[in-house]
């Protein structure tokens, strides 16, 4: 298996409406050829143990989750890139909060920022991560993903494979040998 330098990380319940959007993200990369070779594809609940140890090693993680509150339209994405430096002086509404300043947001996004913060102290932080996030409508137990959610997924994806390969050129740029930040055992998606 090839080194990889970067993990895509699709965070949320596919059992929970909209929260399902990560999953479903994840599953639409799968389907793009060649991707999966290029990046790692993993799914994780939000936990943020869980997602230090998928995103230990690699330069950049991408993480995708969905969001509630704000005056945004449903399905509306947004992507926030974090280098590790502003990531760890944040003070200010947490990237993937409602840009209304209400108290929506995710259940991830608060464990989003637990892992940001554990993993600094761990020495177990990306040097870049990217989140995307689309504002969700429906979080109930066992809905599908709602229309405009639905139609985000493939939006989303062409634009995290776009980019992919462009953290991958911009590695090669700085010279960096592929895997420089990967553990030499796999990760596995948990």
């Amino acid at each position: 298996m090839p080194h990889l330098q970067a993990i895509v990380i699709g965070v949320g319940s596919e059992l929970r409406g909209d929260a399902g959007f990560g999953a479903a993200v994840i599953e639409a990369l799968c389907r793009q050829p060649g991707l999966a070779d290029r990046v790692r594809l993993a799914r994780c609940d939000g936990e943020p143990a869980r997602m230090i140890e998928l995103w230990d090693g690699y330069g950049c993680a991408l993480v995708v989750d969905a969001v509630r509150g704000g005056r945004e339209a449903y399905g509306f994405l947004c992507r926030h890139d974090l280098p590790r430096d502003a990531l760890l002086g944040s003070t200010g509404p947490w990237p993937g909060t409602p840009s209304g300043g209400g108290t929506g947001g995710s259940a991830h996004a608060a464990g989003l920022r637990a892992a940001v913060r554990l993993g600094h102290m761990l020495g177990r932080l990306p040097d870049r991560l990217i989140l995307y996030a689309v504002h969700g409508r429906d979080f109930r137990p066992g809905a599908p993903l709602s229309r405009p959610v639905e139609a985000a997924v493939p939006q989303l994806a062409g634009r995290i494979s776009r980019d992919v390969l462009g953290v991958l050129s911009e590695c090669a740029r700085q010279g960096e040998r592929p895997g420089a930040h990967r553990p030499s055992n796999p990760v596995r998606a948990l």
